[in-house]
């Protein structure tokens, strides 16, 4: 079994029962755990929703904030809001935070021979995109600074049809974990597609069909079949923390160097603010979940991925999004220099 490295450890349950016990019940105050100080800790009854075999069968269907599908790329262009000020909208209208993560679709899905006319190249699948693998992404793209590591990415940007299409990166992430070679573990090596790097119509278009050809265990099994009554198809392309990660190196390469500002103008990925990062590291080592199916007196159990996400929408809709998902280097500083020492 793999360990993960230092930077990316959460105490354990036995090192948060060492806490002080501070009592509190009403589930929809979950922000109020951001408040709590290093060496205190609360017990929460499992608050994932009924109605799901398990977490992971609600990680896949269970609700997600939408953001606006468009049908056509005339009318993306005419309405003329980016990817974040799309997402404050959703964020801040979501109705309560029982939710999976949030959706984008890639523009017009429903007018499949317009897009054959105009060669625009359209991948029908949904985008999924969890506020756990944002957070997790920014750990990733600030342990490679902080840790010396580095995330490489190499765009290939030069081709005439990356107006069209955008462009492909080639990237190099660090693993979380010291299994492979060494401390320093295997390397994630992977290609983004359909990066938006051109100032044009077609950068609205192209930021809705982002991909890669990543393969991690997170991706590979996270497999979802659609229930009968889903108006959307099951094919999801589910975005992971190590694309996050070197989506947020490819922003920081290509403004730093370039002063090119549409890979982060475009960006479909929520950026946390500090605070949101502090919240986060307190779910994981200040939080335990009470489950009565567990065998033994202790039944107390870390929280798993969908508590977090439930956690992080309740904190969304406590704070709303320009304070939780929306990094202002005014207020937060630079995201490669956040602190994630809990």
């Amino acid at each position: 079994m793999s360990q993960k490295k230092q930077f990316f450890r959460e105490a354990s349950v036995g090192e948060i029962r060492r806490k002080k016990f501070v009592d509190f019940k009403e589930l929809g105050e979950l922000a109020v755990i951001a408040s709590f100080e290093p060496d205190e800790y609360t017990v929460l009854p499992d608050y994932v929703p009924r109605g799901y075999e398990n977490y992971k069968k609600f990680m896949k269907h269970g609700p997600e904030v939408r953001l606006p599908r468009f049908f056509s790329l005339e009318q993306a262009v005419k309405q003329g809001n980016t990817p974040v000020q799309l997402r404050e909208q959703a964020f801040n209208s979501a109705d309560g935070f029982n939710f999976c993560g949030y959706s984008i679709l890639p523009i017009g899905v429903e007018e499949k021979e317009k897009a054959r006319e105009s060669e625009l190249r359209i991948d029908e699948r949904k985008r999924k995109i969890a506020l756990n693998d944002c957070l997790e992404g920014a750990r990733i793209f600030a342990y490679s600074y902080q840790s010396g590591t580095g995330i490489k990415v190499r765009p290939y940007k030069d081709s005439k049809r990356v107006r069209i299409d955008g462009a492909e990166v080639l990237c190099d992430v660090p693993s979380r974990s010291m299994r492979g070679k060494g401390t320093e573990g295997m390397r994630k090596k992977f290609k983004l597609l359909s990066v938006p790097f051109v100032d044009s119509r077609e950068k609205y278009a192209i930021a809705f069909n982002i991909g890669s050809d990543h393969s991690c265990p997170a991706k590979r099994f996270n497999i979802r079949y659609c229930y009968t009554d889903d108006k959307e198809s099951s094919g999801v392309v589910n975005i992971c923390a190590h694309e996050i990660a070197a989506y947020l190196q490819l922003i920081q390469q290509e403004f730093g160097d370039n002063k090119n500002i549409i890979p982060l103008q475009m960006c479909q990925f929520a950026i946390p603010a500090q605070e949101t990062v502090d919240y986060y590291l307190k779910i994981g080592n200040n939080l335990l979940i009470r489950d009565k199916s567990m065998k033994g007196d202790v039944k107390l159990k870390k929280p798993n991925k969908a508590h977090k996400e439930i956690a992080l929408w309740a904190f969304v809709e406590a704070l709303k999004h320009d304070k939780t998902f929306y990094s202002r280097q005014s207020r937060d500083g630079n995201v490669s220099d956040y602190n994630w020492q809990s």
